[in-house]
């Protein structure tokens, strides 16, 4: 049997209409919920003051003492205008954060955005130029600190023949990290908005996907759904999985913080997560 690690963002209990739950009562929800491994949402750090050290630093002694693992991150997500040299410099130093947050807490894998530009405005070889100048020294700096980084494809509601978004498909995702020696993270649920079949495009990735985001939508909003709430085909996805030889971070990237603070509203919704994750693993084959 394969080896998948299963886990979920650690903001699916973090924001809710009224306020904040804790770090530490996070990871009371991923024990009682049965979530054995946290995907620590460090898209804004700023979140926790001048004291982000010291909660995050509790909190994987904490998951440590409750056997939950931390073995992904996700670093990140706005992407200012690439053209905004200022801007930029000032977004690669929240990764640099990001991944000296990823270090302190003892993640080895960061998943990172790529920029992205649609063919139609410029070359496949700018993207690549582009891409290789913003990222070289987040790579370096995570190498430095023991972190992996894992690039991940891009949804596009305007994919055409003729219109590509570089960054979206396989073939973009895979040449970009064996250019820059890193791995990838397929999200299923960007492949979706992007039009693509799963199975073909996780094909091309045989041997490479790292994390798999996996959450559903209905085709043109990047909505986070749970899986099968949405327009995403999960056999072809358990196809793709069993194809690709994924043997990795299996990741129900969804999101949560419209619903209400109630508890038990909240574990009732973890442990759908759950189930809904085992439905698929089950289909690919990766558990009895």
């Amino acid at each position: 049997m394969k080896k998948v690690t299963l886990c979920a963002p650690s903001r699916i209990y973090e924001d809710h209409p009224n306020g904040r739950f804790s770090c530490s009562s996070m990871v009371d929800f991923f024990e009682t919920v049965g979530l054995g491994a946290i995907d620590m949402s460090f898209e804004s750090l700023s979140r926790y003051d001048d004291s982000w050290e010291s909660v995050l630093y509790s909190t994987a002694r904490k998951a440590q003492s409750k056997g939950i693992s931390l073995p992904v991150c996700h670093l990140s997500f706005y992407m200012p205008d690439p053209n905004n040299a200022e801007l930029m410099g000032k977004y690669t130093r929240e990764l640099f954060r990001g991944i000296n947050a990823a270090r302190l807490m003892g993640i080895s894998r960061a998943v990172v955005h790529p920029i992205s530009f649609y063919s139609s405005e410029r070359t496949y070889g700018d993207w690549v130029r582009a891409n290789i100048a913003f990222l070289s020294p987040v790579v370096e700096y995570a190498k430095s600190k023991g972190v992996r980084l894992c690039v991940e494809n891009m949804p596009s509601e305007k994919e055409a023949p003729d219109n590509h978004l570089y960054g979206s498909c396989a073939l973009n995702i895979s040449a970009l990290a064996e250019k820059l020696g890193i791995g990838v993270c397929w999200d299923v649920g960007h492949a979706n908005i992007s039009g693509y079949k799963q199975s073909e495009q996780m094909q091309i990735l045989k041997g490479k996907i790292e994390v798999l985001h996996i959450h559903d939508n209905g085709g043109h909003k990047d909505a986070h759904l749970i899986p099968f709430d949405g327009s995403v085909d999960w056999s072809d996805v358990a196809k793709g999985i069993k194809e690709s030889e994924f043997c990795g971070i299996l990741d129900v990237e969804v999101t949560a913080w419209a619903l209400s603070g109630d508890r038990e509203i909240r574990e009732n919704f973890g442990k759908t997560i759950v189930s809904r994750a085992h439905r698929l693993m089950e289909m690919a084959g990766l558990i009895g």
